[in-house]
């Protein structure tokens, strides 16, 4: 209850979280459909599997200094809009995935996409004092951690289902415009 009560009553953190669940979504709506076109090309080999894992993963870890740097130089909440837009435009490029010489393509736009995302986490996380009160931010900040989890566990199943229901294409542009929501 002291959760809704936040988000009722301070709609510019309601927002921001909004944006969170819609990106998080987003970043995990991918998963499932691209495992199962690597797997696809691949002959179900799990080293190419694997190199998915690595590029989602790796990527975010070797930026994240970085990206602090320039959270704090430049406005957060317009990198944050930023981050959205160019996954909106990176998950559309792997629609040029059509066969296994394209695998590498998979790779090379998970690594951006999470590149991308390296930004928008610590992003929102600092705009939470700005947007919250001193008394609601550990509140704001255990809201946003347990929306990273579910999000991990509901985008992928989400992803994996509408996949299989209206074909991995479709999953992809669903999953693109997940990103421009997020950024509206």
């Amino acid at each position: 209850m002291a959760y809704l009560a936040l988000l009722r009553r301070n709609p510019d953190f309601t927002r921001l979280w909004s944006a969170q669940v819609i990106s998080l979504l987003g970043d995990w709506f991918n998963t499932i459909i691209l495992a199962t076109l690597i797997a696809h090309y691949s002959d179900n080999d799990g080293l190419a599997i694997s190199i998915l894992l690595l590029t989602r993963f790796l990527p975010p870890l070797l930026v994240a200094p970085f990206t602090g740097v320039l959270l704090d130089r430049f406005d957060r909440r317009r990198l944050l809009i930023a981050s959205d837009i160019a996954r909106m435009f990176i998950v559309l490029g792997y629609l040029l995935v059509a066969s296994a010489d394209h695998i590498w393509l998979i790779y090379v736009l998970s690594a951006l996409q999470f590149i991308c995302s390296a930004f928008f986490e610590p992003g929102r996380s600092a705009l939470l004092p700005a947007v919250v009160q001193q008394g609601d931010l550990v509140r704001a900040n255990v809201l946003g951690s347990v929306t990273w989890s579910a999000m991990l566990a509901v985008g992928g199943a989400l992803g994996g289902f509408m996949s299989a229901l209206l074909g991995p294409q479709i999953g992809l542009v669903l999953d693109s415009a997940s990103f421009a929501l997020s950024a509206l």
